[in-house]
């Protein structure tokens, strides 16, 4: 594992390993490349200030005399999904009479650290996994003088596939407009920049925290200059004193109320004496007290909360015992303040009359009042100083796909009818999605009467018999499934057909290429098998069906869609099985291509067909049955077509269709395809209905209706005279029907023009019951 990094201080030294960084970097550059952009350089910030000399393999070697909060490397190094090794070595002067230790508000990042007395080195290994943004290591230690040093390095851990100044901000827009602050999280590694955002939304005590963090020693610092050099007032004094208490001049009225009482003997009375003196119980003094004791309250109220929610010691989102002692020294300081004598005689704060220029212009004053202002409206107020936790980008970019398609969706002329939104409620100091909320949009497009719903984590139950489970719903009968992505779209005439959808954030490289995974894959195929629907047919018997039409993976895959084939395209046509890459600030063209394939654009300049059951339903995807099996839509399909001319072919031949004793008909296989009859439709083909020529009538007339025993692709070269009418030499490929007993049409049907060869399908009713070639339904008319 290559040394990747070194840190030099006079007391201790920093190494960092890591395996496989030239991968990720190669990576990086290349994304960075296909987007017109170049390589961001890597960074590390200090706090406080460090002297410090970077060592790295490359030659980049900078000795500083300065202590300095800042210093730029030439490459990034720190990348989501690797593992790093970290070692503090500890110089020899310094004494280790306590164990220094790593500081992180998670304690699964603190418990990953041990010291080595020994070798005097403090090592650990971090896996950022899907946590990118910016990390802070903070190390605490007794410097040579005993006294208890702390310092902060913090680096920027980054994706590989995303550009995360642009993606990332993208990502955060589209799910703000749906979820407002779901996105941000406490119990994470990294942290991100929080951007400037002027839309109102409500008050979230992660985000207060992540400001007043940044604030709370400017807080600090004025109030004590406020309690140094308090603003003061000449205020009103009211004072009752006896009458040999009374001192100064005294008012006329009060002056002849005192001569009479002297006269009458009356000297126990009291008398109310009006004065004014300085008082610090001013509006400008009980603001400030106010702003400090709502700060205390609120970060009580965040230990409490945060201790309540405290995880399970096994998982990684533990809170460390360090974060409370440090929201607890954040406290301290303020509780202090308000135990001076100052603020026990200032009062309780009640609005203002009017603006204060104290607040505004006098120092210390002037600071608290611009700190509160930034706490009471801090989402519409951060600026780069701020930064909270984000949830992994992996949960972030699955959600980001559901809106996404959404939109997708909508561009092709589909209006939202209803939303079914997840509700967020507050766990802990987070937002979270209410569980089995199962949000989804309800779709509706006019023209074609054609309704879509999109939902987002799905959950499709285990089947228990004994529970008498509902029919026309989807079960799983052995594991309980919850794919990212459902899709489900209800046609005119009231059949549905479904598809899957996950989204993965992982990239697997194939000589270059950005493919999905093949675990990601793979779990396409489980969960296609896996999900079973429920139908009761009219003897009540409940049937059983796969109803997934197709499985697909959305990653963050980057390709020059305009100018690269599809890598997934054969197997999605094939099997129903693939990918899509989705990312932000790209056209995504293959997917939105695919979602018109399945539905349509009324407002495309292509010829517009309206989308039907049928079309998907003989697609080879669907039509895979178990070996020996066949599917079928239609039981009694019939194909309608023009029996062969008479010109050239045996006289014996032709008349067995004009008394319906034909025992073959043939039918080149590339006028099928030219007419959009599929492999599929013809293999389904259960009768055939054939207009023979009438040298009397001069009309072509459908009379007998034949049962097919079998169909089968032949070159015409093998046909036989019987078979076909005539020989040939021809090496095309031909339909050969093997035909059964006929039965005779009451009213033979006229094909209106004989010039024209006519083929398509109908089904057996159809045919016995119209009266005229106009009255004919037809079957799989979306494909033509």
């Amino acid at each position: 594992m290559p040394n990747v990094l070194t840190l030099k201080t006079p007391v201790w030294e920093l190494n960092v390993w890591v395996k496989g960084i030239d991968d990720r970097l190669n990576t990086l550059k290349t994304t960075m490349a296909m987007r017109g952009l170049r390589l961001p350089a890597g960074r590390l910030c200090f706090s406080p200030p460090l002297l410090v000399e970077v060592d790295l393999p490359a030659p980049h070697n900078d000795e500083l005399s300065q202590p300095v909060t800042e210093q730029l490397l030439p490459v990034p190094l720190f990348y989501e999904n690797l593992q790093y090794e970290f070692e503090f070595l500890f110089a020899a002067e310094l004494a280790i009479d306590s164990e220094p230790t790593i500081v992180h508000r998670l304690a699964a990042v603190e418990d990953k650290f041990h010291f080595s007395k020994k070798s005097r080195s403090l090592r650990g290994s971090i896996n950022f996994g899907n946590d990118i943004g910016w990390f802070r290591l903070g190390l605490q230690y007794k410097n040579t003088q005993g006294a208890l040093q702390s310092q902060s390095i913090s680096f920027e851990v980054l994706p590989t596939k995303m550009v995360m100044a642009l993606d990332l901000a993208a990502i955060h827009l589209a799910i703000d407009a749906k979820y407002p602050l779901w996105r941000f999280s406490f119990a994470q590694k990294t942290e991100h920049e929080l951007a400037r955002s002027r839309k109102q939304h409500e008050r979230l005590a992660l985000l207060w925290l992540a400001h007043f963090t940044h604030l709370r020693t400017s807080l600090e610092a004025s109030v004590k200059l406020v309690t140094r050099t308090p603003h003061a007032r000449l205020l009103p004094f009211a004072r009752a004193a006896r009458l040999e208490h009374l001192r100064g001049r005294l008012g006329a009225k009060l002056e002849a109320r005192v001569q009479a009482d002297v006269k009458a003997g009356t000297l126990n009375n009291r008398y109310v004496t009006q004065s004014r003196r300085l008082s610090v119980d001013t509006p400008e003094n009980r603001f400030v007290k106010m702003v400090v004791t709502r700060c205390s309250a609120a970060l009580s109220a965040i230990l409490k909360v945060a201790r309540q929610n405290q995880k399970v010691p096994e998982e990684s989102g533990r809170l460390s015992a360090s974060f409370f002692a440090e929201l607890s020294s954040w406290k301290a300081p303020l509780d202090q303040l308000l135990n001076q004598p100052f603020f026990a005689d200032v009062g309780e704060f009640a609005g203002m009359a009017s603006e204060s220029l104290v607040l505004h212009q006098r120092p210390g004053y002037a600071g608290v009042y611009r700190i509160w202002n930034d706490l009471k409206a801090y989402l519409d107020a951060f600026g780069s100083s701020a930064s909270v936790s984000m949830k992994s980008v992996a949960d972030l970019y699955e959600v980001w796909c559901f809106l996404e398609m959404k939109c997708m969706l909508m561009a092709l002329g589909f209006k939202e009818l209803s939303t079914q939104k997840a509700g967020t409620s507050s766990v802990g100091l987070e937002k979270q999605m209410s569980r089995g909320a199962r949000p989804a949009f309800n779709l509706y497009r006019a023209e074609d009467n054609l309704t879509i719903r999109l939902s987002h984590e799905e959950n499709f139950g285990r089947f228990e018999k004994d529970k008498n489970p509902e029919v026309g719903k989807i079960y799983s009968w052995t594991t309980k499934q919850i794919p990212d992505l459902f899709l489900e779209a209800t046609f005119a005439d009231g059949r549905t057909m479904r598809w899957i959808f996950d989204a993965k954030y992982r990239v697997a490289d194939d000589d270059g290429a950005d493919m999905a995974p093949d675990d990601a894959i793979n779990q396409m195929h489980r969960y296609r098998d896996a999900l079973i629907y429920l139908d009761k047919k009219g003897d009540g018997w409940k049937e059983k069906s796969r109803p997934v039409l197709g499985a697909f993976v959305l990653y963050p895959g980057w390709f020059d869609e305009q100018r690269l084939d599809h890598p997934y395209a054969k197997s999605i046509d094939e099997v129903g099985i693939g990918a899509f890459p989705l990312l932000p600030n790209r056209p995504n063209l293959w997917l939105a291509k695919f979602l018109e394939q399945q539905f349509g654009n009324p407002a495309s300049l292509k010829k517009y067909i309206r989308p039907d059951a049928d079309k998907y339903l003989v697609e080879d995807s669907t039509r895979m049955a178990v070996t020996g099996a066949y599917l079928r839509q239609y039981q009694d399909l019939a194909l309608l077509a023009c029996a062969a001319p008479a010109k050239d072919r045996d006289a014996s031949y032709m008349e067995k269709f004009a008394n319906g004793t034909a025992g073959w008909y043939h039918i080149p296989v590339e006028t099928t395809k030219k007419k959009s009859i599929s492999y599929h439709v013809m293999q389904e083909t259960r009768h055939c209905a054939l207009a023979a020529y009438s040298e009397t009538e001069k009309h072509r007339a459908i009379e007998f209706v034949y049962e097919v025993i079998s169909i089968e692709i032949k070159q015409r070269s093998t046909l036989t005279i019987e078979q076909a009418g005539t020989r040939s030499s021809s090496h095309d490929d031909y339909w050969l029907i093997k035909l059964g007993s006929s039965r005779k049409i009451a009213r033979p049907i006229v094909v209106p023009n004989i010039r024209t060869f006519q083929v398509f399908h109908t089904s057996v009713d159809d045919l016995l019951l119209s009266k005229a070639w106009e009255d004919l339904a037809k079957r799989y008319v979306a494909l033509v």
